[in-house]
C-alpha cells in the first residue's frame, strides 16, 4: 500500500474513531472517578506510568498529535470533490541546564509527516485554502525536521535562538494566527499571514527582549525556505532579511489588549514584474529590495467566566508592502476567536475570519493581456469541538473569492479531527 493511501485510511479511521469515541466520552465524563480518567486527561497516552514526569524533571518534554482532514467544494462547477489527508507531528524540547550541560539552555525541535489525497490549492485561490496540505513545502510524504535550534536565555529578559525555525511555531500561544492548520483556522491566510519576505522555515537567529509592558523582537534569516535544509552552507548567498518588531501587552477598558509593529527588508532579488513581457520568457529581469510593514492588534470583548485571559476576543492585521517585487501591496486580515464561551464546554473554541489581499498592480497590469488577475479576498469559520482534552473535532466552511477572475467564488467545508498523544 502506498504512503498516501495509508494516510487517507487513518485519515478515515480517525474521522470514524471520534464518532465513536465521543458518545463514549460523553458517558463516562460524568462518573470519571478522578482527573486520571483517560476522558479528563490532556493526552491519550497520559504519563506513560510516570515516565513522562519523569522526564520532564530532568528537562525533556514532548507533544504529538495526529491529525485527519477531509475537505471539498461546495459549488465549484465540476471541482466539488472531496478528499482526505492526515499529518502527524511530534515536538521535543530539551532543557540544557537541567541536562546539566549550561545555564539557561534550550534545544527545540519539531518534526512532521504529512500525505494523502486533499489539495492545498482550489478554484484559482492564490493562497492555499488547506495549510496543512501545502505546509511543510515540498514534503509530502517525508518526515522532516522543521524546528531544529538552540535557544540560550540571557538574563531576566533576553532570548536568543540561533537555527532552523518554523515560523508558524512562533506563532503557537497566539489565539487567532498560528494553529499549523490542525487547530483554529485551516486557510494559510489565518494560519500565516503571507509577506512574501518571510519564509515558512527560516535559518538565522532571533532575539526577544521584554521590558514590560514591550516586547522588542529582532530577526535576521536567509531569505530562501529552509524545510529540507539541515546545513549553514550556502547560506544568505541570495541575500539576507532582517525584521524588527516592537509590541504592547496591557489593557484597554479593563480588558487584555495588545497592539504591535513589525518591520521586514529583504535584499534578495526577485522577478520586476514592471519588466515582464509577453510572451512569457525566462530572461525577466529581476529587482532587488523588498519590504513588508504590518500592523497587530488585539482586543478581549468578553472574558470568559473560566479564565479571564481566555474569552471572546477581536484581532486584525493590516500591512503595507512595495507591490514590486514584492507580490503583495497591501492586506487586511482580521476576525474573532471565542474560547471557553459556552457551559460546560471550557475546551470548545470557534473563530471568524476574514481577509483581502490586494496583490501587486504592476504584476496585474503585465500579464493582463494573457490572463486576467484580481485581488483576492475570503472568509472562514469554525467551531471545534473537545470531545475529550485531547479528542477534538472541527467543523470549517470558507467562502473564497480567488485572484484569477475567471474562476468563480467557491465554497468549501471540512472537517478534522485532532488526537493529542
Amino acid at each position: 500500500m502506498k504512503k498516501s493511501e495509508v494516510l487517507n485510511s487513518l485519515a478515515a479511521l480517525l474521522m470514524l474513531a471520534s464518532l465513536s469515541l465521543s458518545s463514549s466520552a460523553q458517558a463516562e465524563t460524568e462518573f470519571a472517578p478522578d482527573s486520571s480518567s483517560i476522558w479528563e486527561r490532556d493526552t491519550l497516552s497520559g504519563d506513560w506510568g510516570g515516565a513522562r514526569t519523569q522526564l520532564q524533571e530532568v528537562g525533556i518534554s514532548s507533544k504529538a498529535w495526529l491529525t485527519g482532514f477531509y475537505q471539498g467544494g461546495l459549488s465549484m462547477d465540476g471541482n466539488d470533490e472531496f478528499a482526505m489527508s492526515g499529518r502527524a507531528d511530534l515536538m521535543v524540547n530539551a532543557d540544557l541546564e537541567k541536562l546539566g550541560l549550561w545555564q539557561g539552555g534550550r534545544l527545540h525541535t519539531h518534526f512532521t509527516y504529512r500525505g494523502g489525497e486533499l489539495s492545498a490549492f482550489r478554484g484559482g485561490a492564490l493562497w492555499p485554502v488547506h495549510a496543512s496540505a501545502l505546509l511543510p513545502l515540498g514534503s509530502k510524504n517525508e518526515l522532516v525536521a522543521t524546528s531544529l535550534y538552540i535557544s540560550q536565555k540571557v538574563g531576566d529578559s533576553t532570548r536568543l535562538m540561533l537555527g532552523k525555525i518554523n515560523a508558524v511555531d512562533l506563532l503557537a500561544g497566539h489565539p487567532f494566527f498560528g494553529g499549523w492548520g490542525t487547530d483554529r483556522f485551516w486557510n494559510v491566510v489565518f494560519v500565516a499571514p503571507p509577506s512574501w519576505v518571510v519564509p515558512p522555515v527560516l535559518i538565522g537567529g532571533v532575539m526577544v527582549h521584554s521590558m514590560e509592558p514591550y516586547t522588542l523582537t529582532l530577526k535576521v534569516f536567509d531569505p530562501n525556505d529552509q524545510t529540507k535544509n539541515y546545513s549553514f552552507n550556502h547560506l544568505f548567498a541570495d541575500g539576507v532579511n532582517a525584521s524588527v518588531g516592537l509590541f504592547r501587552n496591557g489593557e484597554l477598558a479593563g480588558r487584555k489588549s495588545g497592539m504591535g509593529i513589525t518591520a521586514t527588508y529583504s535584499s534578495s532579488a526577485k522577478i520586476d514584474f514592471s519588466q515582464i513581457s509577453l510572451p512569457l520568457n525566462t530572461s525577466t529581469i529581476t529587482k532587488k529590495g523588498s519590504y513588508n510593514i504590518a500592523l497587530d492588534a488585539s482586543h478581549l470583548l468578553i472574558p470568559s467566566a473560566l479564565n479571564v485571559n481566555q474569552g471572546l476576543g477581536v484581532y486584525a492585521k493590516v500591512a503595507i508592502a512595495d507591490g514590486n517585487p514584492n507580490l503583495i501591496r497591501s492586506s487586511v486580515v482580521s476576525g474573532v476567536v471565542g474560547q471557553g464561551m459556552l457551559d460546560g464546554r471550557p475546551h470548545d473554541t470557534f473563530g471568524l475570519g476574514y481577509f483581502w489581499y490586494n496583490l501587486s498592480d504592476k504584476l496585474q497590469n503585465a500579464i493582463k493581456p494573457l490572463k486576467q488577475f484580481d485581488d483576492e479576498q475570503g472568509v472562514e469559520a469554525y467551531y471545534q469541538w473537545s470531545m475529550t482534552p485531547w479528542l477534538k473535532i472541527t467543523a470549517d466552511v470558507q467562502w473564497v473569492n480567488p485572484a484569477t477572475a475567471a474562476n468563480k467564488s467557491m465554497w468549501l467545508a471540512g472537517l478534522r479531527t485532532k488526537i493529542d498523544f
